[in-house]
């Protein structure tokens, strides 16, 4: 058994809520095929960047989950020409890959110091210093 990452992208308009239901039914089809569910994260509605024909937004789902070697083309073959699922991706996953997406980075990235607390309007116009007249 592998351990592989699967995400799926939904279509909103054909699913109620976040999905939370056709979650359910994609974690008890991975069971039926041997698996073992791992990490189960909903990302949230995204804008596409491209639409996915008429979709311009989608539900991302992703799960980690061992699998057997069949499983990844039997997933593929199910959800394949299902409606709701827009997008199904499947990567092979290995631990420590993905541990600097799911950590909050730090608020204070470029420090206070960083910041200017005042603009004086009267020396400076837009980009540069008042030219002399």
């Amino acid at each position: 058994m592998s351990k592989y990452e699967l995400m799926f992208i939904l279509d909103p308009a054909k699913v109620e809520g976040n999905g939370e239901a056709f979650d359910a039914t994609i974690q008890a089809y991975l069971k039926e095929l041997g698996a073992e569910v791992t990490r189960v994260k909903f990302f949230e509605k995204r804008t596409f960047a491209r639409p996915i024909g008429r979709h311009k937004a989608g539900l991302y789902w992703d799960y980690v989950a061992e699998l057997p070697a069949t499983a990844p083309a039997a997933v593929q073959d199910k959800y394949r020409l299902n409606e709701t699922v827009l997008r199904i991706g499947i990567f092979h996953f290995e631990d420590g890959q993905d541990d600097e997406v799911f950590t909050p980075r730090d608020a204070n990235i470029l420090g206070e110091e960083s910041f200017q607390d005042e603009f004086e309007n009267e020396n400076y116009r837009f980009r540069g210093p008042r030219k002399e007249r």
